[in-house]
């Protein structure tokens, strides 16, 4: 009824190469290990049994530190006929070039079929460019059907500032070698942004509060779910609440338990937006500053967290 799931995605692991100062997931430190492979491929197995899943991605953290893990579900989503099997990458593992050979052959003989190389300025902040430009040609050596440079754009990508002058010359390095760019996506504040790119955003003061829930770009009305987001933990994420939990129960019997209007803080949003989660969050006895807020979304996710964690 508020499900029909048309995408899969799996955060393989928080564990990273890099450090960037754009990284919504940079406010905590990472812990090592990823996501159970035995239990991401049972879910992929489960769910394409009910739906029809057009799309796949993995992604981190840098999901091939766990290149194995990230091949075994690419490997599941071609069997179970899933289409589009995408992973994001910063491209760096290693620096040694048997072992970036032996992945990009793993990679593209799992069925992943649409590789995206995030490079802009943030990542090569941290990340060197010789190594990563070395995995692309070793991805176009074993036949990638699909290769893109992914960057991340401060504020938009036709904003003048440094950050992107930079990212640009870094993209025309690849294009030069005939490996095309996507739009990418604009940063936005969370986690490491808000800390090192605060004056980039608007305000806490300007902050709208209104705007409609699932609006926001990565997100979606709790009653019209269509992506189903797995944690390194196994954790099952729902746009910003946690319904369960892979390694403790069925993906299908999670889905089938979930009513967004039997859970009073979710229905608050669906009801009367974050404005009514943040009615409801005072009335439970939470008082929680959200002054520094920058988003709607910023907002429900604090919230959320903090009712989870009680």
């Amino acid at each position: 009824m508020y499900i029909n799931i048309e995408r899969i995605e799996f955060t393989v692991t928080d564990a990273c190469s890099g450090n960037c100062k754009h990284c919504s997931n940079g406010g905590h430190r990472p812990n090592r290990g990823s996501v159970d492979a035995d239990a991401a491929v049972a879910a992929v197995e489960q769910l394409v049994e009910r739906y029809q899943v057009k799309s796949l991605m993995t992604f981190g953290g840098e999901p091939l530190l766990y290149a194995e893990t990230t091949c075994r579900i690419h490997a599941a989503a071609r069997d179970n006929g899933i289409p589009i099997r995408q992973i994001i990458t910063n491209g760096f593992f290693s620096r040694d070039e048997r072992r970036m050979e032996e992945v990009a052959n793993a990679l593209c003989e799992s069925g992943a079929n649409d590789v995206l190389l995030s490079v802009d300025a943030f990542h090569q902040e941290y990340i060197p460019i010789e190594p990563v430009m070395y995995f692309a040609d070793a991805l176009i050596r074993c036949g990638i059907p699909s290769l893109r440079v992914h960057p991340a754009w401060l504020v938009n990508e036709n904003h003048d500032n440094p950050y992107n002058a930079e990212t640009k010359r870094l993209l025309k390095l690849f294009t030069d070698k005939g490996i095309k760019a996507n739009q990418g996506n604009n940063i936005f504040a969370a986690g490491n942004a808000v800390k090192y790119l605060s004056d980039w955003f608007p305000s806490p003061e300007d902050a709208d509060l209104s705007v409609p829930c699932g609006s926001a770009p990565y997100t979606s009305r709790p009653d019209e779910i269509d992506s189903f987001c797995l944690s390194p933990n196994g954790d099952v994420r729902l746009c910003s609440i946690t319904i369960g939990n892979i390694c403790r129960q069925g993906a299908l019997d999670l889905l089938d338990s979930y009513d967004p209007y039997s859970m009073p803080a979710v229905k608050a949003v669906l009801d009367g937006g974050v404005h009514e989660l943040v009615r409801y969050a005072k009335a439970e006895g939470m008082d929680m500053d959200i002054s520094d807020c920058r988003s709607a979304c910023e907002v429900c996710r604090r919230i959320m967290a903090a009712i989870e964690n009680r």
